[in-house]
């Protein structure tokens, strides 16, 4: 039986699947998704190979709680910066702000490539549904506004974040980034004047 280093076998179990992802993540952040494989891992976390299909059933089951992992945070991060604010205008514009400060912490580059190519059907259907429920948030703050065009609006809006994201995977400056799609999130959300 291996040796345990925590205070109970369930403690153990979740520190050593931290640190699992944790060199799962660091690999990818390296050396992308091709140099992730089982050895790599292990080599990093200091653990035999074979150990660590003890955590998890294959590669495709680590990517995924490598990119799932993250979420939680981001998504509480950006519901705080919406709570933070009293009016909806300014309530849109903290969910991009917040997007895109999450976005610029350095993981968004490779967890989009791997949303985009190495995850499992399954996993990518996870993706998709903690994606949904950031929208749900700023789709609230939308509806708040009473706009003739909400859903047109959150389409919009997550268009500016989604773009403005790629410019921050791209190198641009988050400052640079964050003020330009918050000036252009409160012009789409003042309403006209004849």
């Amino acid at each position: 039986m291996p040796k345990i280093e925590a205070g109970s076998v369930r403690e153990h179990r979740a520190q050593r699947l931290a640190q699992l992802i944790d060199a799962a993540e660091a690999i990818l952040t390296e050396g992308g998704a091709e140099a992730l494989t089982a050895g790599a891992v292990a080599a990093r976390a200091g653990i035999a190979r074979n150990s660590i299909y003890r955590y998890f059933d294959s590669i495709d089951d680590l990517l995924e709680l490598v990119v799932t992992r993250g979420f939680p945070a981001w998504i509480d991060a950006v519901q705080q910066a919406i709570a933070a604010e009293t009016t909806p205008q300014d309530r849109a514009a903290a969910y991009v702000r917040a997007n895109l400060e999450q976005a610029a912490r350095g993981t968004h580059r490779w967890w989009a490539s791997l949303s985009r190519g190495s995850l499992s059907p399954s996993a990518r259907e996870r993706v998709k549904n903690l994606h949904t429920s950031l929208h749900e948030a700023l789709a609230e703050v939308v509806r708040e506004l009473d706009h003739p065009q909400p859903e047109l609006t959150v389409a919009v809006l997550q268009a500016v974040v989604d773009a403005c994201i790629r410019r921050i995977d791209q190198g641009d400056e988050l400052a640079t980034v964050s003020d330009f799609a918050s000036t252009a999130t409160r012009r789409l959300l003042t309403p006209d004047h004849p």
